[in-house]
């Protein structure tokens, strides 16, 4: 765990309510933006409050370990999310600044239209974030939590593992099969 967040850790810990909130105001947005992915934005607002009234609860409790604060903040989001997904049959949108590859290069939106495009690229980009959202839905819910923990997120496939609770080249294989998904369902807009 970085030492910013270890001493705010063990301050919010102490019952230093100003501690939880600068935690709060340095993990909101990254964790707002990978609930966005998971669910449908108003479902994340939800969501986000539902995962920090748990952390607020059990902050006390929490044991700094190997992995640190952000992972297990993440593996609380990443489980709240699947709840949500399973209780509501929900469906996301798509991750449009994740990684195609398993070894970075471009994104999905890079292949977006900017924003001087002409109609000719405005139009093919709303058929593009259709597609992809298509492209999105088929994934599992699993799958779609562990290649945006992987690609958006930037966790190892340790870390994954553990907040999914898997073992890690059960991890690895299942960003690996959801990446695949994404690229076979879209291999139309990558050939050319």
């Amino acid at each position: 765990m970085s030492d910013p967040d270890r001493r705010l850790v063990d301050e919010a810990r102490r019952g230093d309510d100003r501690a939880l909130a600068e935690l709060y105001e340095r993990h909101r947005r990254p964790l707002f933006g990978f609930l966005c992915r998971m669910l449908r934005r108003p479902e994340a607002e939800e969501v986000l409050q539902e995962v920090w009234i748990k952390v607020m609860e059990s902050i006390e409790r929490y044991e700094p370990g190997g992995a640190g604060f952000r992972s297990w903040l993440y593996k609380v989001a990443a489980n709240a999310a699947r709840d949500r997904i399973r209780r509501e049959k929900l469906r996301s949108g798509p991750s449009l600044d994740a990684p195609l590859g398993e070894e970075g290069g471009e994104t999905v939106i890079d292949r977006l239209v900017d924003s001087g495009a002409g109609p000719d690229r405005k139009a093919e980009g709303s058929l593009f974030r259709e597609e992809l959202e298509q492209a999105m839905e088929a994934l599992t819910p699993k799958q779609r939590a562990a290649v945006l923990l992987k690609h958006q997120q930037g966790f190892h496939y340790r870390e994954i593992a553990e907040m999914l609770q898997m073992a890690e080249g059960t991890a690895k294989t299942t960003v690996h099969r959801g990446v695949a998904t994404l690229r076979d369902r879209l291999q139309e807009w990558f050939n050319g």
